[in-house]
């Protein structure tokens, strides 16, 4: 999966940089459409994001995302952060889980409270 994304104001941290919670969201959901992909519902069972460098607002990143492996319900899965200049920013290593669609009609609240 690749993607390109450019962070904004709605996602500053420090002044010019991108928090660092935005940068872990935006690379969960680029997971999510890579598990689009494999076919299958999984949930994020572990999530590691190691910032390399600032995330800059206002900048292009290339996002890419890859399966490594899979092990039975287990999808072990890899991502970085560039900038167009090839400046790494962020990596990321997850884990999801594969799922059937009931685990998320579970989820849903009751109706009567």
């Amino acid at each position: 999966m690749v993607a390109t994304h450019i962070f904004d104001d709605r996602h500053v941290g420090a002044p010019g940089i991108a928090h660092g919670g935005a940068v872990a969201t935006v690379l969960d959901d680029l997971y999510g459409f890579l598990l689009y992909l494999v076919g299958e519902p999984a949930v994020t069972r572990q999530l590691v994001v190691e910032y390399l460098a600032p995330v800059l607002i206002g900048t292009t990143y290339r996002l890419e995302a890859r399966v490594d492996r899979r092990e039975g319900r287990k999808l072990f899965v890899n991502a970085k952060v560039t900038a167009l200049d090839g400046r790494t920013a962020a990596t990321s290593t997850a884990v999801f889980v594969t799922v059937d669609a009931e685990h998320f009609a579970q989820a849903r609240p009751s109706s009567a409270i």
